[in-house]
Formats: C-alpha cells, sequence, structure tokens
C-alpha cells in the first residue's frame, strides 16, 4: 500500500516494508507407507502485523526408494491448517532411485496474527522421505 499524501511513515510501517524470512530444516525420517506426515522440523512460525501480507515458500522434499514399488510419493505445503497445491510427485522406476522434489508457492494469508507453514510427506510402499533433507524458506511481505 501506498503513503498517501500527509501520511506520516511511523515506526511500525517502516518495520513492515522490508521481507521476512524464515528457514526451517526437517529432520527424523517419514517411513514407507505413511500418508501426510508432518515433516518433524519443517515448520515455520510467525506473526503478521496487517491483514494481507502475502508469502512465498521455497520447499524441498528428499525421497529415498528401498524397494521397488509402482506407487507414487508425494510431499506438501500446509497453510494455517489447509493443504496447498500443487504437490510434488516422486515415483521411482527402479529399486534404489533418490529424488529431490521441490515446489514454490505463493499465497496471500487473510487476517493478521500467528500462522504456520509446514511440509507434509506422504510415502508409497518401499519409499521413505528424509526429513534431514527436507527444507523450507518463507518470505513474508507485509502491506504497509
Amino acid at each position: 500500500m501506498a503513503f498517501l499524501a500527509g501520511e506520516m511513515l511511523t515506526a511500525g510501517r517502516a518495520n513492515r516494508q522490508s521481507t521476512k524470512t524464515y528457514p526451517a530444516i526437517g529432520s527424523g525420517t517419514i517411513p514407507a507407507s505413511s500418508t501426510n506426515v508432518d515433516v518433524t522440523g519443517a515448520t515455520v512460525t510467525f506473526t503478521t502485523e496487517t491483514a494481507g501480507a502475502t508469502y512465498r515458500a521455497y520447499c524441498v522434499w528428499d525421497f529415498n526408494a528401498l524397494g521397488a514399488s509402482a506407487a507414487s510419493s508425494t510431499g506438501r505445503l500446509v497453510v494455517d491448517g489447509v493443504n496447498q497445491l500443487p504437490l510434488v510427485v516422486f515415483r521411482q522406476d527402479a529399486a534404489a532411485d533418490r529424488g529431490t522434489q521441490s515446489q514454490n508457492y505463493t499465497g496471500t494469508l487473510g487476517a493478521a496474527g500467528s500462522h504456520t507453514l509446514k511440509l507434509i510427506a506422504s510415502t508409497s510402499t518401499n519409499t521413505e522421505c528424509l526429513g534431514s533433507n527436507t527444507s523450507i524458506i518463507v518470505e513474508i511481505t507485509e502491506v504497509v
């Protein structure tokens, strides 16, 4: 939002002009045949001061095939409890495949206050998600 003629620059408005960055790296391993499991540690929680803040989320999931499988594993971003689209998909064609899948998301946060963005994964038979190589970086831009 632009400043109108005669408006004063306040400390609060100046503080909201810079983009804030929140990184997180996961941990642990999500075993095969798990459905929509939180990636431990791949969560960012922050507070916005204004309604209508925008986010950019840069996300990476690391899937490892332990054996042959005809099914797909997926990863996705969850914003304030709501699964986002698109998702990432990993499907192994051999018993020893490995894939680092990435996806980017943008959106608007409706209300001011606390928000949580996290990564989840759903692994197929014979596939695991390696949390220690799964990460998220969130950039928040607030309305001034």
